[in-house]
């Protein structure tokens, strides 16, 4: 492959945000996972909220718009 290609690696920021996990696999208000019977009751339990600005996608995409905009480095032709 002649040209270069570059991946963002997102887990470990992902990871570390208390709002990464979306919807019934969120933490609860005591900051433990739901429970399976939790889980089964969406429109009580699910966290959605944190879909609002900023989040964790709009954190992302700082990153991608920094990468697009830097020159290229430790390019490495396979």
């Amino acid at each position: 492959m002649r040209t270069p290609v570059t991946y963002l690696n997102i887990t470990s920021l992902s990871e570390r945000r208390i709002d990464a996990h979306p919807s019934v696999y969120t933490i609860n208000q005591e900051g433990k996972p739901l429970n399976t019977e939790q889980r089964q009751q969406p429109i009580k339990y699910a966290d959605c909220s944190h879909w609002c600005l900023p989040g964790l996608p709009d954190t992302w995409n700082a990153l991608l718009l920094a990468s697009l905009m830097r020159p290229p480095s430790n390019v490495h032709l396979l």
